[in-house]
């Protein structure tokens, strides 16, 4: 018999091993030269979808009002007042102006140095001027003055990680009697860079080694462990070599990458492992056993690596880039893995002996397990041969239940809450807003109808007004304001009486106190808050607020407010990272929609090309869509919320759901095809595939519980969530699937090109009968055909009407064969 293109290309494979590793061996060396300039770098603002209008407008203030990023330095003592405290807050305010990116340090020592070029006073008389001055409370000093913060205002162009650095070193040197810690949105990006970087050292590791552990005990065969191990080492040198010749850093999206590779190519790489073991039986070689095991395997192989690319391709579609990075290299792994599976694996497995042929007496654990999984077995057809009406009951009460836990999920993107609260960053950013201000800001712009507008005093008292509704809003802790800055003017020039602490009562006043305000506090502290031209103001709003729920309901908030109560000529925007970030993570539902359907569309078709029948389609779309109804359930019951991490559970999920579904589907059709009768046939499947699949189930549910152990949450609950998803995709298909192909014909379009040259042999009629159902496919085919290649639209009435009457005609054809086999025909 004739070879096919592929089994030509194989039989070359197994028949010149060594070349094929030297080459597969130089492919791997070109990637490996640039893993030493992959980087991991990764930042809160890769959280944000760079066109959203809520960024754009986030990038405006940012050019109107320089940069908004702060480092707080906090210092706890038992009075901030004492002499020797004060010297250490003094020499660490001037130590932290000297390092490179810092604009300006906004500190009580800075503070006491503009006072003293007019009035020498001690600390005590330092801080009653203080008091009266609400701008400094909970901003630079707590109300029991046993606190004060440094603010580091930053260069636009400063590398934050290089300031942290310093302000770490510094902090170091601090008395042991002080608590001295750093916090802001510059050291949440720097610990997001640290934990990724921990993670990626220390996970992927781990991982191969409970892999390793498993193909062990599995398989007992030297060449069953380090095959598998082999082929996800080279694929992850592939994955990260190309990242790096990208120029492209490792982020905390991507840093999950590897764990996947490693779990999904290891549960292909057992399939294959398997059937070797089964073939090896039969043969005299190590070559013919490899050229057995891929000719047998390498089909539903490339299937599934097809289908689990369209899960995770479909991410593309999402607008933030961290996702569409680890979309691009988790398709680009699994491409490598596939082309690594097709030649180094079969081309190494040649060079090892075959197995022992002589059946070596058990041990009384691997017989009992075995006895276990046999007993599983049976109970599971059992239930799909007897059982169906009370499975089926049960398990619509679980879909039920799981479909009103849906409607409970959460959109969520929380940067603090990523990390756990043992992180130090996190104990710090709930610890500062206890007696001080959040430092997660929000920052509300005014503007006028034209320049000078806010030279007007009614319209500064507008400001002031704001304000005082602002620091009502839940977990709004300070305001800050050009008003603030401009009742500390007129304090300092009236002697610092108490009842100057506040806004003139006349414009020419008003006047004299901007035409002073650069003088005392400089032009940098004008310009943080207020446009040069005076049409523009902003209102810093220091916040422990980190839920995007609560931005975007803060936001709504103060909207509402200057709509319903403040001039018509007063404009108002809400903006910040925070509102940039919550403003993306709203995009994520519809993501997830779009990209669920995509890979659901692209699967049904899939499944209509394969199995010639919209019904099979649609029955591997129902049992597929079972995992992601169960685990989507489960968030919603458990509160755990869909965040940028655990969107990718649904389209990674489906891809390798399908997986499963292949594998049976294809043992069903060739033991249908063997056995006409649907029990046996279910039976012989379920023997068959049925140990395979809950091994590669446990096989990927043991990749992804590695991720539990990361320092993120949402990657730990992702970890958790796949794993639940995994067992109930095995549910889907070793129950629900089997039961429902009881009802269903099934015949492959393999089957119909087998079909095809026999029919000179039939009776006229009954290949007469045959091929029209395949000419009308022919016909349908060959016009979209000759449509693509003319370059004319096609219409949707058009492709409908042909895409409905092929499959017509595919149901029609599958119907005459399934007949023609039940009697015996074929």
């Amino acid at each position: 018999m004739a070879r096919s293109p592929f089994e030509k290309a194989l039989a070359w494979v197994v028949r010149r091993p060594l070349t094929v590793l030297v080459v597969i061996a130089l492919i791997t060396a070109l990637f490996a030269w640039k893993l030493p300039h992959l980087r991991i770098e990764t930042s809160i603002y890769d959280l944000v979808i760079k066109n959203l209008p809520e960024t754009h407008q986030y990038e405006r203030f940012k050019d109107n009002f320089e940069s908004d990023e702060i480092i707080r330095i906090v210092i706890r003592s038992k009075n901030v007042f004492d002499p020797a405290t004060f010297s250490v807050i003094e020499n660490l305010s001037d130590e932290a102006s000297r390092i490179k990116g810092v604009r300006r340090v906004i500190g009580l020592p800075d503070i006491r140095r503009t006072v003293s070029k007019t009035e020498n006073w001690n600390l005590r008389q330092f801080a009653d001027f203080l008091s009266p001055v609400d701008l400094f409370q909970r901003n630079l000093i707590s109300k029991d003055q046993r606190s004060t913060i440094l603010t580091l205002v930053l260069d636009k162009q400063a590398s934050s990680k290089n300031v942290l650095d310093e302000v770490a070193k510094l902090i170091s040197r601090v008395p042991g009697n002080l608590t001295v810690y750093q916090t802001g949105l510059p050291l949440v990006s720097d610990a997001l860079s640290e934990y990724t970087a921990l993670d990626f050292k220390r996970l992927p590791p781990v991982t191969l080694i409970v892999i390793a552990l498993i193909l062990f005990l599995l398989f007992r065969n030297v060449a069953c462990l380090v095959l598998p191990l082999m082929t996800v080492i080279l694929t992850q040198i592939w994955t990260f070599g190309f990242m790096a010749w990208l120029g492209i850093p490792l982020s905390m999206m991507t840093m999950i990458v590897p764990i996947f590779l490693i779990a999904v190519g290891t549960a292909y790489c057992l399939h294959i492992c398997s059937e070797y073991i089964k073939c090896a039986k039969d043969v005299s070689s190590a070559r013919e056993a490899a050229y057995n095991s891929f000719r047998l395997l390498t089909f539903p192989t490339v299937l599934a690596v097809v289908t689990t690319i369209i899960g995770v391709g479909s991410l593309f579609i999402n607008r933030i880039t961290a996702i569409r990075e680890f979309a691009l290299f988790s398709c680009f792994g699994m491409l490598s893995l596939l082309f690594i599976m097709l030649t180094a694996f079969p081309a190494a497995m040649t060079l090892f002996p075959l197995p022992s042929r002589e059946r070596k007496p058990s041990r009384a654990g691997l017989a009992g397990l075995d006895r276990f999984f046999q007993m599983l077995l049976g109970k599971i057809i059992a239930i799909n041969i007897r059982r169906q009406r009370i499975t089926f009951f049960l398990l619509i009460v679980l879909i039920l239940f799981c479909v009103a836990g849906i409607f409970r999920i959460r959109v969520e993107t929380n940067p603090v809450e990523y990390f756990k609260r043992d992180v130090p960053v996190s104990r710090h950013f709930h610890d500062i807003y206890r007696d001080l201000s959040g430092s997660f800001p929000m920052n509300v712009l005014l503007s006028g109808s034209g320049e000078d507008f806010f030279e007007d005093l009614e319209n500064i008292r507008e400001i002031a007004r704001l304000q005082k509704y602002l620091e009502t809003l839940p977990g709004v802790d300070k305001t800050i304001s050009f008003v603030d800055y401009l009742k500390l003017v007129n304090y300092t020039l009236n002697r610092y009486e108490p009842k100057y602490y506040s806004l003139p009562e006349e414009t020419f006043e008003l006047r004299i106190l901007i035409n002073n305000y650069k003088g005392l506090l400089g032009e940098d502290m004008l310009l943080r808050f207020m446009k040069p031209d005076f049409s523009l103001t902003n209102i810093l709003m220091l916040t422990h607020i980190s839920s995007s729920r609560d931005f975007l309901e803060t936001k709504k908030k103060i909207l509402r407010e200057v709509k319903a109560n403040f001039p018509e000529t007063l404009k108002c925007e809400v903006t910040g990272l925070g509102v940039a970030i919550s403003a993306s993570s709203e995009i994520l539902t519809s993501g997830q929609v779009k990209s669920l359907s995509i890979t659901l569309a692209l699967i049904f078709m899939v499944m209509i090309l394969l199995f010639l029948s919209g019904k099979v389609g649609l029955v591997a779309i129902a049992v597929n869509l079972f995992p992601i109804v169960v685990s989507f359930g489960l968030m919603g019951w458990l509160n755990v919320h869909l965040s940028v991490v655990t969107s990718l559970i649904a389209s990674i999920a489906i891809g390798l759901a399908v997986d499963d579904t292949i594998h049976y589907l294809f043992r069903y059709n060739n033991e249908f095809r063997k056995d006409p009768d649907k029990d046996r046939a279910l039976t012989n499947t379920i023997l068959s595939v049925g140990r395979p699949m809950i091994f590669t189930t446990l096989t990927i549910s043991c990749g992804f519980s590695i991720l539990l152990f990361s320092h993120f949450a949402p990657t730990s609950l992702f970890g958790l969530m796949m794993i639940i998803t995994m067992f109930a995709a095995l549910v889907g298909d070793i129950i629900i699937l089997p039961a429902l192909m009881l009802h269903v014909e099934l015949v492959t379009a393999w089957d119909l090109l087998k079909w095809i040259p026999t029919m000179s042999g039939m009776p006229p009629g009954v290949a007469h009968e045959i091929r029209q159902p395949l000419n009308a496919i022919k016909l349908g085919n060959d016009f979209l055909k000759m449509m693509l290649r003319k370059g004319q639209p096609i219409s949707d009435q058009q492709l409908h009407n042909v895409v409905h009457e092929i499959d017509r005609q595919v149901d029609r054809a599958s119907g005459i064969i399934t007949r023609l086999i039940e009697i015996g025909q074929g």
